[in-house]
């Protein structure tokens, strides 16, 4: 198995850069600190002998997330600031020519989002160009990827509960061959937050 690189796509915890529903319920001071902690157990779960990259929205933020990261085995990169769609093919395009293998694309709010489904994520990127993670809410919490397949992330809609099913669409209309995750939760608001909290666990290893 050709073990992919990890790139793990965190919006800054600050401001309008927040998921709306976690500052609603949270405010400004604690929903922050849920973010990073998703994000450091996202770290933490990874395996050890894959290269991880950390690509960071808005661009001008990687500094504070390079210090703030300083002690974990990752680098950090620049989101564009552009739509989301446009960024996330920025991300796909650079990790791939950068790290000259598969990429998975995670999202850093799901907590649900282990080893065993990079594993089985790596192990689907064998036999398919792309693998999705579904998330509940439509969305996705893992987009895996051979090569970079252009007008993958074209005339995709990315503020409703339909993402899921128009990648797959776009999947189907470019001859690409797609292998589906089980659906997992991300954590957006109170509710999907204290459904995760008994998986939060800081500092857990995941094994080599």
């Amino acid at each position: 198995m050709v073990y992919p690189a990890l790139a793990l796509l965190l919006d800054f915890p600050e401001g309008e850069w927040l998921p709306a529903g976690l500052r609603r319920d949270f405010g400004e001071k604690f929903a922050p600190r849920i973010v990073r902690l998703l994000a450091e157990l996202q770290i933490a779960r990874a395996p050890k002998s894959w290269s991880m990259e950390v690509h960071v929205s808005p661009g001008e933020k990687v500094g504070d997330v390079r210090s703030w990261l300083s002690s974990k085995p990752v680098t950090v990169h620049a989101q564009l600031a552009a739509p989301l769609g446009e960024r996330l093919a920025q991300v796909a395009g650079e990790t791939l020519a950068r790290q000259e293998c598969p990429v998975l694309l995670i999202r850093s709010d799901c907590p649900y989002c282990s080893v065993d489904e990079a594993y089985a994520a790596a192990r689907a990127l064998e036999d398919h160009d792309v693998v999705l993670g579904p998330s509940t809410d439509g969305d996705f919490y893992l987009l895996g990827l051979r090569s970079w397949p252009p007008g993958l992330l074209h005339e995709i809609d990315w503020d409703t509960n339909q993402v899921l099913f128009a990648l797959v669409k776009r999947c189907e209309e470019l001859g690409l061959s797609h292998h589906l995750l089980d659906p997992l939760e991300r954590v957006r608001d109170e509710a999907s937050w204290n459904r995760a909290v008994t998986r939060i666990v800081p500092g857990a290893d995941a094994p080599a």
